[in-house]
Formats: C-alpha cells, sequence, structure tokens
C-alpha cells in the first residue's frame, strides 16, 4: 500500500512507522504542525517547511487567535497556508491507499476536512487522552464523533478505547490493541535491570498540567518523609511548579530529591538506566492511555503504581499483584500509602517481579511487529 502517516514527530510516532521500514509498503509522513521530520522517520516520503503566510502578519492576528478562536479559524484560509489545506493537496499528490492518523487533536480533525473533499480509506491511532479526556468537552466531542463516523479502522492502545470510540459512534473495524510506540527490544533491556531487592531508588514521572498530577506524589512524600530517608528520589520530565516544590521539599527536610526539566532532560537512555534501578516508578495523572513509562517501568522490574484512568491501566496491572492502581490522582494520602506498602513488603516486590517480566515477553519488538505487518496486510487485503 501507499501509506500516508499523518502525525506529530515523536519518537512514538518513528517507533510505530519504523516498524513498516522493511516492507513492501510506500510510506510518506505529513505533520499538521508543519515541525521538522524526525530523525527515524528520514528514509520515508515527507513533506516539511509548508507552512507559509499569504499576506503579512496583521496587528492583532495573535489576540484574535487566542480570544475569539472560533472567528479566527474562519479568517485563518486567507492569512496563511493551513494545515488542512496542504494536506489535502499532498493527498490528492499522491493518492494513499491508506490514511493512517496518529493522535486526534492536533492531526486528525485535519484530516476529517480533507476526507470531506476527497475519499480515501482512513486508519486512526488513538493515543492518551485523545478520547477518554475529551470525550466529555461540548466542543471536541462533537469533532470527535464526526471523524469516528468516518474512519474505517481504529488502532487503539488499551481497551477502555474501543469502548469509548464505540460510544462515539464507531461501527467499522477494530484492530488488535497494542502499545503506542510498537514493542521493545529486550534483550537491549535486560542490560539495564538489576536485583529488585538491591535497588533504593524511587522515580517519578513529573508531569503536572492539564492532566498530570506530579504534584500530588510530591505532597504523598512528604507525609511520608521520614520514611522514605534511605531512599534516592528522581522525578523526570518535571514542569516548573514541579521544580520548585522539589526545591520547596529538599530545603525544608533537607533532602536532595534529583531531577530533570521537561526542557533539559536526560536521554532515553539514561532514563532506562533508571528505570533498571528503581524499586518503585509512579506515574500520575487524570488521563492518559497506557503511557510508554509504564511499560518501561514494567520491562526493566520497577514496582509499577499507576494511576487509572478509566480503567486503563487495568489492561497491564492487576492491583496488588504486579502494581498498585491509584484510583484517585488528587489523594496525596492513598499515593503515600501506597509506597509505604510496597517498601515493606519484600515478598510482594519479588512476585510482582516475576509477573512483570512474563508479561514484558509479550512486549517485544519482533512479536508486535509482526502483528502489526499482519494487520497491515488484512487492511490492504480488504481496500
Amino acid at each position: 500500500m501507499k501509506i500516508l502517516f499523518v502525525c506529530q514527530q515523536y519518537i512514538h510516532a518513528a517507533r510505530w512507522i519504523s516498524q513498516l521500514k522493511e516492507t513492501h509498503h510506500e510510506i510518506y509522513v505529513f505533520d499538521c504542525l508543519d515541525r521538522p521530520i524526525h530523525k527515524n522517520l528520514l528514509w520515508t516520503n515527507y513533506i516539511t517547511n509548508w507552512s507559509k503566510r499569504k499576506v503579512l502578519y496583521l496587528k492583532g492576528e495573535h489576540f484574535l487567535q487566542k480570544k475569539i478562536p472560533k472567528l479566527y479559524k474562519k479568517i485563518e484560509p486567507f492569512l496563511k497556508v493551513t494545515s488542512s489545506e496542504k494536506l489535502l493537496e499532498f493527498i490528492k499528490e499522491i493518492k494513499p491507499d491508506l490514511v493512517h492518523s496518529l493522535e486526534m487533536q492536533s492531526q486528525t480533525y485535519h484530516v476529517l476536512k480533507a476526507k470531506q473533499q476527497f475519499y480515501f480509506k482512513w486508519a486512526y491511532f488513538s493515543w492518551g487522552s485523545d478520547l477518554y479526556f475529551y470525550q466529555n468537552n461540548i466542543t471536541h466531542v462533537k469533532k470527535i464523533k464526526k471523524v469516528l463516523q468516518n474512519v474505517d479502522f481504529l488502532f487503539t492502545d488499551n481497551k477502555r478505547d474501543i469502548k469509548i470510540a464505540k460510544q462515539l459512534g464507531f461501527k467499522r473495524k477494530e484492530q488488535p490493541v497494542f502499545p503506542g510506540g510498537g514493542g521493545y527490544d529486550l534483550e537491549k533491556y535486560q542490560q539495564y535491570i538489576q536485583p529488585i531487592l538491591e535497588r533504593k531508588l524511587i522515580i517519578i514521572k513529573g508531569y503536572h498540567h492539564w492532566v498530570g498530577r506530579a504534584l500530588s506524589v510530591l505532597n504523598a512524600l512528604e507525609l511520608i518523609i521520614d520514611k522514605i530517608k534511605g531512599y534516592e528520589i528522581y522525578v523526570y520530565s518535571a514542569h516548573t511548579v514541579v521544580v520548585d516544590k522539589i526545591k520547596e521539599i529538599n530545603k525544608k527536610y533537607n533532602t536532595d530529591i534529583q531531577y530533570s526539566t521537561r526542557n533539559q532532560q536526560i536521554s532515553h537512555q539514561e532514563l532506562l538506566v533508571k528505570f533498571g534501578q528503581a524499586k518503585i516508578a509512579i506515574g500520575n495523572s487524570i488521563s492518559d492511555g497506557i503511557p510508554n513509562s509504564l511499560l518501561e517501568a514494567i520491562i526493566l522490574g520497577a514496582f509499577p503504581i499507576q494511576s487509572n484512568p478509566g480503567g486503563a491501566t487495568e489492561d497491564y496491572i492487576i492491583n496488588g499483584e504486579n502494581g498498585f492502581l491509584i484510583e484517585n490522582p488528587e489523594d496525596a494520602s492513598e499515593i503515600a500509602t501506597l509506597i509505604l506498602k510496597t517498601l515493606e513488603d519484600d515478598k510482594l516486590l519479588k512476585k510482582s517481579f516475576k509477573i512483570n517480566q512474563e508479561k514484558a515477553k509479550e512486549l517485544e519488538y519482533k512479536k508486535i511487529q509482526n502483528i502489526v505487518i499482519e494487520v497491515y496486510k488484512n487492511i490492504e487485503m480488504s481496500l
């Protein structure tokens, strides 16, 4: 097939698309945000640097975009080349057998506009908060329903989103549930795994924004600060408010919580090393799909304490067996209790490690890739 992927330039998108690198499919890539092509997708046929002005910048344009977005959207096509406009042009030019959009809000909405003007088969991969968070937003749910009524093939990274999609009007062909970025090279990961009972690190995802709730985790640490002083604590991808809170805790309790920020992140390999050293890995949010960080914690043997928005995390975690589910992401007391339960139960840690090492085998790269290639083959045969 000639496949056009419409996606942001994320490592997860690059990993997913690269599963098809050695196949007979002809791969194209378009990013509605017009960001530079990801280095791991330079082998594809891609288009970048297409966003151009039609007229010079007008005074008050930015204000209008922020304060009256509906009006701005109506006049935007007269000001510059829009993503919908360029995407439609690209689709008409290459005539793909399949358009596959990864992520809803910044990418898939633009595909819908093109679909209304030019026929093509359409696959959509639901990631993160695409459906779960936005299903209750009056403005977004109308667009989401229109998308799902037009999508031919649905991909998801969890079972929850299949149910939501059907409730919102999807009636065509659902695909198997896949990890969002494809599988993992387990042999490479093995070198980072340290014995679970020897580990002294607690690692925390530092997102605190519209859905992330890292501050609840830091508040939980404060509640048990005297009981965790023998442990190292590391927060990765920390937002500014999280960094401020870490500095406050360090000063108040004479602790040394380490962190890396969203803008100055450690490398992915360095993060993997830390997961392999961590006794506990904590991720907390009010909305998400299946975070890659959760899967990496499972593979690398860190006991996962993870929020469970809409029941998505239950696809991988049985509460109290191979991890703990945070039922209320805003409740620091609940999170503190789960941390202490984990640290005080060596039997649980050893049991969960064995369970998760078995689960990791289901995430092996070649195993996932073979299923993915078969799925695209079946789509090809159905066209």
